[in-house]
């Protein structure tokens, strides 16, 4: 291999983009109430807040203005500071040792670590004393909560411009704002804007010749053609993967493997290319165990669904497990589902929405009735009983082979019992045997005609032959049972192969749970009855019977027609990934805190039109919109635009968007020919096996090619694939609505140094080299390949000229005619060009 720097001039070549990094405000609040809330409250109130007799050292901690302030020596927290911030080196026991008791675990000492660094963003403001009977926020004057209108299309004074009801929305505030719409895209901006949208993979050359030669009516079949591609499962089943925080280990201090989360990745998969209505994968995922079925195929289906409620981070290094797992499923639940924090409400109030903490409690109330299967703790499965503990059996031959297993483990047992004993004497009666005592036994064992008799063997002893003959009966013992228990171990062998998966399933008594007050395990306030977010007001009443644990009703609840937030959500979802930035910029967030749609007559129109119209259906929702005059403008800036609205908050253009990492990893192997478009059998993670990162598993399998699509990638929570951390995976222990965008020298190194883009970049100079003996006809393969267009006379004259100066310089270390090809082919792959969609 070599090093691009060498040749990075050529990168001038193709567009480049500057950029910088695109955070979300409400990923790092969250981080502050799941983290760094629970641990103040825990530890540091009794003596450092509002309620306590006196504040030690003058420190209040129940308050971000305390926290800065700080007390006698100091502020306890300097955003961003870590040598300043007090509070650090207390709890890391460097000056003062807070808590004194006992010093806190060092995965909590480095989430402190990591929210200081990250700006230690903290909502709270005043005294935030508990109050677990204060009145909760007002609900009615939230946007998100009021019933969901069908609102009437405007009319705009631009007639030939919409060629949808959608398109009328979005003109008739360009036209209020004085703005006017961009151009329309070209057809080769737009079967790549559409391809990476739907598919997430970039069009062949072939697709790219036979759409841009169509007449100009063939966008709706190439609509159609990749909507119907089982690749669109893999694409959209990705971004749902981040807002449901999939991940098949446990992360945190002790990151076990969890090896049955892939049943999950893949049932989301086909949940989305069978186009599942959306109600209905809704339900599956909260109650699917407890929905009716029609046949043994939907049951297992459905359990596989609940994974949602098992795959989540947890903390297996002491703390309150029980707890903390509620507290993700809340969390996932609310998010996911409704756009909103309801986890805020874990240890107060929320401070800014209508989610009292007795909300909280009533829907933690409903999770704390169930077992949730992931496999267990630090402590690994060992056999198959074990393995029944901690996995949930999915199907009725695993089941049977389980009671068929135990059964059989029992008699196995029993015979093995038998033989010890037997094992034991015959140790015992070798010690007294003759020397000749194998002679004498083949002797007996060939004259049966004898009746077996010892005495019908010369020269022994009657010692000798009492002994011998006791060998002979004990050894005739063992070895009958010997045979039963080899024909009982075939049982076993051929019984059908255990399948597992991480499920939920409710346990066998229901009870509410006692609000815990500042989230503390045991202290225990009032006990709201299992229940729903009170500031929801819906026409039908879903009352928990006692013995059931709520979460069937949960799933009716949140998929009701009328519920405000649940299609609302999922539209804003949608237009999020078709266009870069969602109606509402904060997906995951629908409160207060968050941002108040741009749009908010098209998001109620097509959310209402998602449910009634759509039927729930996410395809027919997508085609809507990107068969719209809207979603296939260009990205060309106007001066107006620009002046008006930079941000292109009201749609004057499309948005020019950088891919993730899967997209530009799966792009690479789509130019190289190398992707494997086959779903691979399970996860890698099942050939490491069970056991914990960092603690002599096997990583071998991880390092080995994978040439199938990026959602395949194990996603270790504490070993990331390398490309996918270099482009801005996100935290994979927390929902993600919008992942954040970077564009940092980590990623240039990267292309230029991966081992993996030079073999890509390799790849493609042989198909290039093997495509035509031409040059010109060459480079406009390259391009055609890696970029979806035919390259400009300057680049094609540019890069012969690039070409036949590497090939007449010796010193550049290429060794052949591949080489200078593999350059430019690389080049290509590290442009922002190939990064990007228009």
């Amino acid at each position: 291999m070599f090093d691009l720097r060498q040749y990075f001039p050529l990168l001038t070549l193709v567009t480049v983009v500057t950029g910088s990094t695109l955070a979300s405000a409400d990923d790092d609040v969250d981080f502050f109430e799941q983290k760094i809330r629970p641990v103040l409250v825990d530890y540091c109130y009794k003596c450092h807040s509002s309620e306590a007799d006196e504040a030690a050292g003058g420190l209040l901690m129940d308050s971000s203005a305390g926290m800065r302030r700080g007390g006698e020596t100091g502020p306890a927290v300097v955003p961003k500071d870590l040598e300043e911030s007090l509070l650090l080196s207390a709890i890391e026991y460097r000056d003062l040792e807070m808590p004194p008791d006992e010093k806190l675990d060092d995965e909590i000492i480095a989430d402190f670590r990591r929210w200081i660094r990250m700006g230690a963003s903290d909502p709270r403001d005043g005294d935030m004393s508990q109050d677990t009977e204060s009145e909760p926020v007002e609900a009615t004057p939230l946007w998100s909560l009021q019933p969901i209108r069908n609102p009437a299309v405007p009319t705009v004074q631009n007639q030939s411009w919409p060629t949808s009801e959608l398109d009328q929305f979005v003109l008739a505030q360009l036209e209020s704002a004085g703005l006017t719409p961009s151009v329309p895209a070209t057809k080769e901006t737009l079967l790549r804007r559409l391809s990476f949208d739907l598919v997430g993979l970039p069009p062949t050359v072939d697709e790219f010749q036979t759409f841009t030669a169509s007449a100009d009516d063939a966008y709706p079949a190439l609509v159609d053609r990749l909507l119907t591609s089982p690749q669109f499962g893999e694409r959209w089943a990705r971004h749902w993967l981040d807002v449901v925080r999939y991940g098949e280990s446990t992360g945190s201090s002790r990151d076990v493997l969890m090896l049955y989360s892939w049943r999950y990745r893949d049932y989301v998969i086909d949940a989305f290319n069978s186009d599942m209505p959306y109600d209905q994968f809704v339900r599956q995922q909260i109650a699917g165990d407890l929905l009716s079925v029609a046949d043994d195929e939907d049951r297992r289906r459905n359990l596989i669904a609940t994974g949602l409620l098992a795959i989540g981070s947890k903390s297996l290094n002491g703390g309150n497990l029980e707890l903390d797992i509620v507290d993700d499923q809340v969390d996932v639940i609310s998010k996911a589902f409704m756009g909103f924090t309801v986890a805020c409400a874990r240890c107060h109030d929320h401070k800014f929405d209508p989610i009292p903490t007795a909300d909280y409690y009533a829907m933690a109330g409903i999770f704390r009735n169930i077992d949730t299967f992931y496999g267990g703790s630090t402590s690994r499965p060992k056999n198959l009983k074990d393995r029944l503990k901690v996995y949930l059996p999915f199907t009725e031959n695993t089941v049977e082979s389980a009671k068929q297993v135990e059964k059989l483990s029992g008699e196995l047992a029993a015979i093995r019992k038998k033989i010890a004993p037997l094992d034991k004497r015959l140790k015992a009666l070798k010690k007294q045997l003759p020397d000749n005592w194998k002679e004498v036994l083949t002797a007996l064992e060939a004259n049966d005609g004898a009746n077996g008799d010892v005495e019908a063997v010369a020269g022994l002893s009657p010692k000798d032959r009492r002994t011998v003959q006791q060998y002979k009966e004990v050894k005739d013992q063992q070895s009958v049972l010997n045979q039963e228990l080899k024909a009982l171990e075939k049982q076993q062998d051929d019984l059908p192969a255990p399948e597992f998966a991480f499920a939920v399933q409710d346990k066998k008594k229901s009870r509410d749970w006692p609000i815990q007050v500042r989230g503390e395990k045991g202290k225990n306030g009032d006990t709201p009855p299992r229940g729903f977010l009170s500031c929801v007001e819906l026409p039908d009443e879903f009352s928990i019977p006692d013995e059931q644990s709520g979460r069937l009703q949960l799933a009716q609840w949140v998929t009701h027609t009328d519920h405000p937030l649940t299609s609302r959500v999922m539209v804003n979802r949608v237009w999020q990934h078709l266009f870069g930035t969602g109606l509402v910029e904060s997906v995951n967030n629908f409160g207060r805190s968050g941002n108040e749609p741009t749009h908010p007559l098209l998001l109620d129109w097509l959310a209402h039109r998602f449910v009634h119209h759509h039927r729930w259906s996410v395809k027919s929702l997508i085609r809507e919109i990107v068969l719209s005059q809207t979603y296939q403008m260009s990205s060309a800036n106007n001066e107006e635009g620009w002046r008006q609205d930079p941000s292109n908050r009201l749609l004057w253009r499309a948005n020019r968007r950088r891919l993730e990492a899967e997209a530009i990893r799966d792009a690479m192997l789509v130019a190289s020919n190398q992707l494997q478009s086959e779903r691979p059998v399970g996860s890698l993670v099942q050939q490491v096996g069970e056991g914990e990162v960092g603690r002599n598993i096997d990583t071998q399998p991880l390092e080995e090619p994978f040439p199938h699509r990026s959602v395949y990638l194990p996603i270790i929570r504490g070993l990331l694939p390398e490309m996918l951390k270099v482009f801005d995976f996100p935290e994979a222990s927390n929902p993600s609505g919008q992942r954040t965008v970077t564009n940092v020298p980590t990623q240039s190194l990267f292309l230029m140094n991966s081992e993996f883009v030079q073999q890509q970049a390799s790849d493609i100079a042989t198909r290039v080299m093997e495509s035509s003996s031409d040059d010109n006809d060459r480079v406009r393969y390259a391009w055609l390949m890696c970029l979806s267009r035919e390259p400009v006379s300057e680049e094609v004259d540019e890069t012969l000229q690039f070409l036949a100066q590497l090939s007449a310089s010796p010193s550049n270390g290429t060794t052949s005619i591949v080489d200078p090809w593999q350059v430019v082919c690389q080049s290509l792959l590290a442009s922002a060009e190939f990064r990007f969609i228009d």
